[in-house]
């Protein structure tokens, strides 16, 4: 697929955070077409950059991200298709030392969905093409900003008020990246369980099966930090990924996020875990706090498909804390530091060495 093909229609999909809650659907009916806009406008600041033999280094820059999308259909089937467009103050393609790749090119228009949608019966939904992911992953398995290209099924059991309460969802991809990765194939397995308590509050228990093939058809540019002698994956990613997470009902409303993962391929550095607590929501409310704690290995998932927005994707330890706030529902503005370090790094002198980052977000949906 040409991923750099300008769309005449395109989509979009929401930039949120590991232990956010869903965004809401702007929408007073129903309608047969539905077209939907989200921007980010982001100014970041990187300091004390790690550079061997030398002084630290700071780096900051902007970005403007567009990802408009445009979705036909009813109750039974839905056909949409998407765009991502992207323009930031950085060149992240250029060559040059020490640069670690984000997720996205910093100049770029790119298909970003095509799927189609069909679910015949409540119980079953079936889609195809490139997607939005459809388990709730914490950003340590899986980027928010990627979508999987492929095809996934998804079986779920609804109480009798219509709630679904069990699920298990199967999952065949392969070119899920935004860069090259059109040879690496990864299957998912997950099943998720929903226990409701007094009011909105509940106990969602979800695991997760997911395995890569062909790793090193991932282009050399976003192996990153997983072990690689010589430039080459090694080593295999066969990761069982455990979540918990527990919503009450009180005023303003609380979450936590409890997700452990281990390689199943490895006996060392394959271990991984995500801790998140909200409060607040920016859909039942006007503000939001939250915090996160990671801790990842090097080799504890495909590192390439991991979040961006700790600096490095596994081999990595930090902290995020993120206070948001909302403006009439479709706008919000978000203010997120973070402190982290590359516990695994190959340098032994880099392994304590702590790299700070804040970022000042405004986020649109219409």
């Amino acid at each position: 697929m040409n991923r750099r093909v300008l769309l005449l229609a395109c989509a979009g999909a929401t930039v949120g955070a590991g232990a956010q809650e869903p965004a809401p659907v702007y929408q007073t009916q129903q309608t047969n077409i539905r077209f939907h806009v989200d921007a980010l406008l982001r100014q970041e600041w990187t300091k004390d950059i790690f550079v061997p033999g030398a002084e630290t280094r700071d780096e900051d820059r902007r970005r403007l991200r567009l990802l408009p999308r445009l979705e036909f259909g009813g109750d039974r089937f839905t056909l949409g298709a998407g765009g991502d467009f992207n323009l930031s103050s950085d060149k992240n393609l250029d060559p040059r030392p020490m640069l670690l790749r984000d997720n996205y090119d910093s100049r770029d228009a790119r298909v970003d969905l095509a799927f189609l949608r069909f679910e015949p019966i409540r119980w079953l939904r079936v889609e195809g093409g490139r997607f939005e992911m459809p388990v709730r992953l914490t950003e340590m398995i899986w980027d928010r900003d990627l979508r999987p290209q492929g095809g996934a099924v998804t079986l779920t059991h609804h109480d009798a008020a219509g709630v679904g309460r069990f699920g298990v969802t199967g999952l065949y991809a392969r070119g899920s990246h935004v860069f090259e990765d059109d040879d690496v194939k990864m299957l998912l397995v997950s099943g998720q369980a929903t226990f409701q308590g007094q009011g909105d509050s509940n106990l969602q228990l979800i695991a997760s099966y997911v395995g890569w093939d062909d790793v090193n058809g991932l282009e050399t540019m976003i192996r990153r930090q997983n072990t690689r002698p010589e430039g080459r994956l090694v080593r295999d990613y066969r990761v069982v990924d455990l979540q918990a997470r527990v919503r009450t009902a009180f005023d303003p409303p609380f979450q936590i996020v409890a997700d452990y993962c281990w390689n199943t391929a490895l006996g060392e550095d394959n271990r991984g875990l995500w801790l998140a607590a909200v409060i607040g929501s920016l859909v039942k409310a006007r503000a939001r706090v939250e915090y996160t704690y990671s801790r990842v290995d090097a080799d504890a998932t495909l590192a390439a498909y991991a979040t961006d927005d700790f600096f490095w994707a596994t081999g990595w330890e930090g902290h995020r804390g993120e206070i948001a706030s909302s403006a009439g529902g479709r706008s919000s503005f978000h203010l997120i530091g973070q402190l982290q370090r590359f516990k695994d790094s190959p340098r032994p002198e880099e392994r304590e060495h702590w790299v700070k980052r804040l970022r000042v977000e405004l986020r649109f949906s219409y």
